[in-house]
């Protein structure tokens, strides 16, 4: 399997893709770090630490949460078109890996990247916002990135089954993922309406009200009055990107061989 998945990462280096997410991770943290540092956002917080973790939940909560699914989609677009476009099915069925197996690695290249991303955006935003502001609770803030790059990943699995349903061109894939980013940011903005039941399986959203919980239990400053309610526990998020995460991989499976025969 880790041979596999170095074989992947070769295919994408020659495209240069790892490079352009970790540069990616910085179309955030610039832009939100230099509103920062105006006065009349400086004037609203008593110490540099709390201008941190304000930039912190900010690039985390909308940058991440906005730019990785369609990074992930982007990739996985990437990554399961190579062997239609190369016509290379017929040769991977002479060498004795399964379509599972390669199915397998590309979900985990998917979820290496998740993490990449999410980490790239963390050190972003830790090298651009202790210009003016001071860093602190570093630990946390890595190991949390962490763990929403994989949950973000897991929910954007969904998005992957469709477009290894479609294998339509490269353009109509990246409008799919634009599309399932900005429909998960327009149901975040709706969180007020929105039943609960509703939140809980919409795995984008999901994962925004948990790691807002999860900063707010580690002493960051949210506002969280009115969706208190609708905050989930980390067993509840997991359970259920999870068994998303699971179903999706099955359906991609089923595609994928479908496609090969």
């Amino acid at each position: 399997m880790l041979k596999l998945i170095q074989c992947e990462f070769w295919k994408l280096k020659r495209k240069r893709f790892v490079l352009l997410v970790v540069l990616a991770a910085f179309l955030f943290p610039l832009p939100v770090t230099a509103v920062a540092m105006t006065p009349s956002i400086m004037g609203r917080y008593d110490t540099k630490a709390e201008i941190f973790d304000t930039l912190f939940s900010f690039i985390m909560g909308y940058g991440v949460l906005l730019l990785l699914p369609c990074v992930i989609g982007v990739l996985a677009t990437m990554l399961f078109f190579m062997e239609r476009d190369n016509d290379t099915f017929k040769s991977l069925r002479t060498i004795p890996v399964t379509s599972t197996q390669m199915v397998l690695t590309k979900i985990a290249v998917l979820f290496l990247m998740g993490i990449l991303f999410s980490l790239a955006s963390t050190f972003a935003t830790i090298l651009c916002g202790s210009v003016v502001a001071e860093a602190g609770g570093l630990a946390y803030k890595l190991l949390s990135s962490v763990v929403l790059g994989i949950f973000i990943t897991a929910g954007t699995l969904p998005l992957v089954v469709l477009v290894v349903f479609f294998s339509r061109t490269y353009i109509f894939s990246i409008l799919l993922c634009v599309f399932y980013s900005v429909l998960s940011l327009t149901l975040e903005g709706l969180y007020g309406v929105l039943p609960k039941s509703l939140c809980s399986l919409c795995p984008i959203p999901l994962t925004n009200l948990w790691f807002a919980g999860n900063m707010a239990d580690h002493g960051i400053s949210m506002n969280l009055t009115e969706l208190a309610h609708l905050i989930p526990s980390t067993f509840q998020t997991a359970a259920t990107l999870g068994v998303m995460a699971v179903l999706s991989v099955l359906l991609i499976d089923r595609l994928y061989k479908r496609r090969g025969e």
